[in-house]
């Protein structure tokens, strides 16, 4: 400490030899530097109380008020690369990231490779935002449409299945899984439409919910199948006529849409041949159908298996199209017994030479 006749010496010095000090600096400059000066005294104490802290957790073995040892650049502590769940890199710099681009599947093209962003298909049409599907204009979408909803208010949406306007990829012909890409369907009333949580029957008491089915009396009506599509006592007892005694070929099915039911259209009598059963299919409608297929093994066996087939023209409506894909599910689980499953559009895809190659 200097004491106060060292100061008091001091002053006196400076007062005899004023030529030996520069001029006084002004006051503005000395309050800024006991400015800089408190915020040093400020930033060391901070940075020993950090030390403290960090050293005190080390040897308590709580966690150190520093970064995260395995924190990088755009990573929060804690978080890992969704790649390859690594803790040391973010996904920017993952070494499986080639790998896990060429897995991605483009929304539009739903080809592998490559995203949206970046999809050769991609045009100006592709490229406009917020697009109502129920009125085609750009600017809002179809919940912040005024207009009311026409056509189930998918008039303009895109289907990214067929490439064809007026319907979702959920309501597709061609998708017979609906909104449920690995299989299943609504718990309630067995579509594939839609949810459990959005189904229009959630609230009905006459559903049994523990099966998903709709019950009926036992005297006047048949199991439903989804749509509440009805199947005929008449469709099971000739398939079990075909299976059991064989005798018939093939059955064909209809759905009867003013009363809701699958009906039995045709039976093929056991000398009938697979261009028979071909040639009873209509060109423009949607049909089911079974067939008994015989053929012999490699090994010289004799063998038959019962073929589905879903018939579905191209020329044929899209509301008969998507009754028939939405009911087929349920109608082929009344049918016990199928083996194989072939859906058709075209008679190419039902040729001979599939069969054979489905059967073996």
């Amino acid at each position: 400490m200097v004491s106060k006749r060292q100061k008091e010496a001091k002053k006196r010095f400076n007062d005899a030899n004023p030529q030996l000090f520069s001029d006084p600096k002004p006051e503005h400059s000395s309050t800024s530097t006991s400015k800089k000066e408190k915020e040093k005294k400020k930033k060391g104490l901070k940075k020993k109380k950090g030390e403290a802290a960090f050293k005190k957790g080390k040897k308590t073995g709580g966690a150190a008020t520093r970064k995260h040892p395995l924190r990088v650049p755009g990573m929060r502590p804690g978080e890992s690369c969704f790649i390859c769940k690594a803790t040391d890199h973010i996904a920017k710099l993952c070494p499986e990231k080639a790998m896990w681009e060429k897995k991605k599947i483009c929304l539009l093209c739903r080809q592998h490779g490559h995203s949206l962003k970046n999809c050769p298909e991609k045009s100006d049409d592709t490229n406009k935002k917020k697009l109502c599907y129920n009125c085609g204009e750009v600017g809002h979408s179809l919940s912040r449409c005024s207009l009311p909803l026409k056509d189930g208010g998918t008039k303009f949406a895109s289907c990214f299945i067929c490439k064809e306007l007026g319907h979702l990829s959920k309501n597709c012909p061609n998708n017979t899984h609906g909104v449920y890409p690995k299989g299943g369907s609504c718990r309630i009333c067995g579509e594939v439409t839609h949810l459990a949580k959005h189904c229009p029957n959630k609230g009905n008491k006459s559903l049994d919910t523990s099966t998903g089915q709709q019950k009926f009396c036992k005297s006047c009506c048949s199991a439903n199948a989804v749509s509440g599509m009805a199947v005929h006592d008449e469709c099971k007892l000739k398939f079990l006529d075909l299976k059991a005694k064989r005798n018939y070929r093939f059955i064909v099915f209809k759905i009867d849409e003013k009363i809701q039911q699958v009906t039995v259209e045709k039976l093929g009598q056991p000398d009938e041949t697979y261009d028979d059963f071909t040639a009873s299919l209509p060109a423009d409608e949607c049909r089911y159908a079974v067939f008994d297929f015989d053929f012999v093994t490699d090994e010289h066996c004799q063998k038959s298996k019962i073929f589905f087939i879903s018939w579905a023209p191209d020329t044929s409506r899209v509301r008969s199209k998507m009754l028939y894909a939405s009911s087929k599910d349920r109608f082929k689980r009344e049918l016990d017994g199928i083996q194989v499953e072939l859906q058709a559009t075209d008679p190419s895809e039902m040729s001979i030479d599939i069969v054979k190659g489905r059967a073996l």
